[in-house]
């Protein structure tokens, strides 16, 4: 099978080339070319999403079965590429979308995937903007449509500071600061489950349609804190922020918002080996250890209250 990626050098995009390749598909990567290909049986087109008449052109004629999208955060992004592969044959177009679609205001969590898509306030816009693009793919009436929508990805080479922030912290026996009384709900998915349900749509194992994805439980954030604490065999010396007028990235990798997807649907359609939260972390955090990236950059709100005590 032929499979362009939109995308593909970092973190999920990686970990689907990945997947792609070792079950025997041929690859090719579309992406702006900044970053390297780090792996030569994969093929590039190098455009920028937001330049159409060169996304066009790069594309025009390719013949692909499958495009997965893991780079369109707006509706420009779709605009650029999903017609010209529509109108080139494309059978079948993956989005990797986000739990951020839905909006804690007009829907009780666990979210379903029938529940209205607004995108949540608390994103800043990014849930919007995913939002528009699957309405957008939606229109464009591709012969199969998957859309995928996970929580918090972790795993290696998250590019994203999340696992890798608060570990910088426990490791070096620093203090972590956790919003509010640390009860706030959190959902997660391994990066490679989620290249795994990315190649099942792509092959038809998993059929066409819309999907939460990621672990069925949620955590609690000081749970989840603890657990890094536990994996890294350090405890974590949490001190709990009260003042919600103080935003919580400012000194957490986090919102203090409760994102929490129900999962069922995927786990009947595409049940997958189940990895422990604990086992995904304890993988990850190794991968971070052997690649030195756990260095501690404090935020300006730690620095201020470090200084304060």
């Amino acid at each position: 099978m032929k499979i362009l990626v939109l995308g593909g050098t970092t973190f999920i995009g990686r970990a689907v080339v990945a997947a792609a390749l070792r079950d025997g598909h041929t690859v090719t990567l579309l992406n702006r070319g900044t970053n390297p290909i780090w792996v030569p049986l994969a093929g590039q087109l190098t455009a920028d999403r937001n330049d159409p008449t060169t996304v066009e052109r790069v594309l025009r004629g390719n013949g692909f079965d499958v495009a997965v999208d893991v780079s369109g955060t707006e509706r420009a992004h779709i605009d650029s590429t999903a017609p010209v592969l529509r109108d080139g044959g494309l059978g079948h177009y993956v989005f990797v979308s986000s739990g951020g679609v839905y909006d804690s205001s007009t829907t009780p969590r666990p979210f379903p995937e029938r529940a209205p898509t607004p995108g949540d306030p608390v994103w800043g816009g990014y849930g919007a903007a995913k939002a528009e693009c699957e309405r957008r793919l939606a229109e464009l009436s591709f012969p199969a449509l998957t859309v995928l929508r996970p929580p918090y990805v972790y795993g290696p080479r998250n590019n994203e500071p999340r696992e890798q922030f608060l570990w910088a912290r426990i490791l070096t026996d620093r203090t972590v600061y956790v919003p509010g009384d640390g009860s706030t709900p959190v959902q997660f998915c391994p990066v490679d489950h989620l290249a795994e349900l990315v190649l099942g749509a792509a092959t038809g194992a998993v059929p066409a349609g819309t999907y939460n994805v990621g672990e069925s439980r949620a955590y609690r954030l000081a749970e989840y804190v603890d657990l890094l604490a536990e994996v890294g065999g350090r405890p974590a010396r949490i001190r709990y922020v009260a003042d919600p007028s103080v935003p919580a990235r400012q000194y957490f990798p986090f919102r203090d918002y409760g994102l929490v997807l129900d999962t069922a649907t995927i786990e009947r359609v595409q049940p997958l080996r189940p990895v422990s939260l604990r086992d995904g972390l304890a993988e990850t955090l190794a991968w971070f250890r052997r690649h030195g990236q756990l260095t501690y950059a404090p935020t300006d709100r730690e620095m201020s209250w470090e200084t304060q005590r």
